[in-house]
C-alpha cells in the first residue's frame, strides 16, 4: 500500500491529548443528539446462509451527529459481532446491527463528530459439520465473505462522493474500519490480508477436498470483485477500497503470517480470559459445544507483532497520556511475563474472568423473548428464548447477576473504557496523520504554477477526468473544495489562501493521488 509520507515535526507536535476541560471534536462528545438514517443499500450480493447462493441486498443504518455543518467528516465503518450466523438463530440476543452496544457506540462516535456506518455483512458458516476441516473451511469463508462486503461499503461511500455531491458529508480519504467480535475478524482481515498467499496457505487447505478452503476464482478476490458470476456480485467497480486504520474488540486474526511490516495501525481490545478466541494463540471454539474451529491470534498476539513492525508508530510520538493509556500499560506490563505485553502500544486488556467473553454486551430480555417468539410464529422456527438468554448470560455473567439495571451500568462502563481508549488513537489515525496519505491510484496529475499565487492549473495526464479537488492546511483542514469537476483540466482562479504549504487531494473516479501546493 504506497504512502506519500510527508509528515512534519511541526506537525507532529500539534497533537491534542484531552488533558484539560476544554471540548474537541473527534476526542470528545461535543454533540448532544444522533441522526439515524436506517437500512441504506450499499450493494448486493449472494449470501449461503440458507445452503445454496442466494442473492440480497446489504445493508447499513447511518449515524450522524445531528445539526452538524461540516461536510468532511471522517467515516467510521463498525461491524456488529454475531458469530457470522443472525441473532437469536445463533443462539445468542447479540449478532445484528441493532444490538444494544452497537447501536451505542456508533451513536458514541457520531457524538463524537465522526459518520458512522453499522454494516450488516453476509453470515453462514456450519458450526456443527462432522469434522474440524470444514468448520475451519466455512468460517474462513465467511470471513472472507465479510471482508468482500466492508470493502464494498468503502467503495460505495467513495463513490457517492464521486457521483451524488458527497450525500454524506464525508471526507473519503479518512475511513476507519472497527469490529466487535465476529466483526472484529473481519476489520483484523481488513487491515493485513491482501495476498492471495495469505489465504492459500498449508493452514487452510482442505485436505479431504484436495483444494484450498478460498478459491478465489469463485468467490471473487479481496475486495469482492470477480469470481463465478453466479456466487458473487461486483460493486461500485473502479473506486478504490483503501482506509487509513482498523480497531477491533474481541476479534481475532486468521493467521499472524498475514501481518506484515508498512501496513496500517491496528487497535485491539479482548479479554485475557475469553472463552470463544483466544487472547494470544490458540483455538477458536463454539460456544455451548466447545468444538474446535481454527486456531487464530489474539489482541496480544496481533499487537505485539504490530508494534515489532513499527505498524503502530503513529500512535507513539508525541506518547498518548491519557488516563485509560496509563490503564493499559499497566495492565500490559502485569501480563508481560506470560505475553510478553510490556510497552505495547494499541492493546487494551480486560483481565479478570467475569471480563473475558463481552462485558460490552447488554440487552432487554422481554424484547429478546418478544421477537424470537415473533420469529418463531412468522417462519415456523422453534427457537427456545430461555436457551437463547442463557446463552447470553453463560457469556456475560455479571450481568445476570447484578441484574438488568446494574447490568447495563456496568456495561457501559465498558464501553466507556473502549470508547476512552480508542478515541485519542482514531483522532492520530485519521485526524492527526493527514499527510501520510494514500495515494490510491496511480494517476499522473500536473501542477502550475507551483508556488502560485492566486490562480492554479491542475491537468490529469492520463485523461481521467478529475471529480474534486479538496485543499488541506499543515493543520489538517479542508480549507476550500472544488467539487463537480469533471474535467481533466482545471483552471482554479480567486484561491484566496493564505501564503503557505497546502496538499490538494485531487480525486477521480478511480483513486486519489495528492499533490503539494505552495501558496506564495
Amino acid at each position: 500500500m504506497k504512502k506519500i509520507l510527508l509528515l512534519t515535526t511541526a506537525f507532529c507536535a500539534s497533537l491534542i491529548v484531552n488533558t484539560t476541560n476544554a471540548q474537541t471534536r473527534y476526542l470528545d462528545e461535543v454533540f448532544t443528539n444522533v441522526t439515524v438514517t436506517a437500512d441504506i443499500v450499499y450493494g448486493n450480493n449472494f449470501s449461503v446462509i440458507t445452503g445454496a447462493p442466494v442473492a440480497g441486498d446489504l445493508k447499513l443504518d447511518l449515524y450522524e451527529p445531528t445539526g452538524d455543518v461540516a461536510t468532511d467528516r471522517p467515516l467510521i465503518l463498525y461491524l456488529p459481532t454475531g458469530s457470522f450466523l443472525p441473532r437469536y438463530f445463533n443462539q445468542l440476543p447479540t449478532g445484528d446491527i441493532k444490538d444494544s452496544a452497537t447501536v451505542e457506540m456508533c451513536k458514541r462516535l457520531a457524538r463524537q463528530g465522526y459518520v458512522v456506518a453499522a454494516v450488516s455483512y453476509r453470515q453462514g458458516w456450519n458450526p456443527q459439520a462432522a469434522t474440524q476441516e470444514m468448520r475451519a473451511q466455512t468460517i474462513i469463508q465467511a470471513v472472507y465473505r465479510g471482508l468482500q462486503d466492508a470493502k464494498t461499503c468503502v467503495r460505495f461511500f467513495r463513490s457517492d462522493v464521486a457521483n451524488n455531491s458527497n450525500t454524506y458529508g464525508i471526507d473519503d480519504t479518512r475511513i476507519a474500519v472497527g469490529g466487535q467480535g465476529s466483526g472484529g475478524y473481519i476489520s483484523l482481515a481488513y487491515a493485513t490480508l491482501d495476498k492471495v498467499s495469505e489465504i492459500q496457505m498449508t493452514k487452510f487447505y482442505n485436505v479431504t477436498d484436495g483444494a484450498f478452503m478460498v478459491d478465489t476464482t469463485l468467490m471473487g478476490d479481496f475486495s469482492g470483485l470477480g469470481g463465478n458470476a453466479a456466487l458473487n456480485s461486483n460493486n461500485h467497480v473502479g473506486y478504490s477500497d483503501d482506509i487509513l486504520m482498523t480497531f477491533n474488540i474481541g476479534g481475532a486474526l486468521g493467521d499472524s503470517t498475514w501481518l506484515n511490516a508498512g501496513e496500517m495501525p491496528i487497535v485491539s481490545l479482548q479479554g485475557q480470559a475469553d472463552a470463544f478466541a483466544p487472547y494470544s494463540f490458540g483455538m477458536v471454539t463454539i460456544p455451548g459445544t466447545g468444538g474446535n474451529v481454527v486456531e487464530v491470534s489474539g489482541a496480544s498476539d496481533i499487537i505485539r507483532i504490530a508494534d515489532a513492525y513499527g505498524n503502530n508508530d503513529v500512535f507513539k510520538t508525541p506518547a498518548i497520556t491519557d488516563a485509560y493509556t496509563t490503564q493499559a500499560d499497566s495492565y500490559n506490563t502485569a501480563l508481560d511475563g506470560t505475553y510478553g505485553n510490556a510497552g505495547n502500544e494499541g492493546l487494551y486488556t480486560f483481565v479478570g474472568a467475569a471480563n473475558g467473553n463481552g462485558p460490552w454486551e447488554f440487552w432487554d430480555d422481554a424484547t429478546v423473548t418478544a421477537e424470537v417468539n415473533f420469529i418463531n410464529s412468522a417462519l415456523g422456527t422453534t427457537m427456545d428464548p430461555v436457551a437463547i438468554l442463557a446463552n447470553g448470560y453463560a457469556s456475560n455473567p455479571m450481568y445476570q447477576a447484578l441484574g438488568p439495571v446494574a447490568g447495563q451500568a456496568r456495561a457501559m462502563a465498558y464501553l466507556d473504557t473502549i470508547q476512552g481508549y480508542l478515541a485519542p488513537r482514531l483522532y492520530r489515525g485519521l485526524l492527526e496523520q493527514p499527510f501520510s496519505v494514500e495515494e490510491f491510484s496511480t494517476i499522473e496529475v500536473s501542477v502550475y504554477p507551483n508556488p502560485a499565487s492566486d490562480q492554479i492549473t491542475f491537468v490529469s495526464e492520463d485523461s481521467n477526468p478529475i471529480s474534486s479537488i479538496l485543499f488541506y492546511s499543515l493543520e489538517g483542514k479542508v480549507v476550500r473544495t472544488e467539487s463537480n469537476i469533471n474535467a481533466t483540466n482545471i483552471v482554479i482562479s480567486n484561491l484566496d489562501l493564505p501564503k503557505g504549504i497546502y496538499f490538494a487531494t485531487v480525486r477521480f473516479k478511480e483513486g486519489t493521488t495528492t499533490k503539494k501546493v505552495v501558496i506564495k
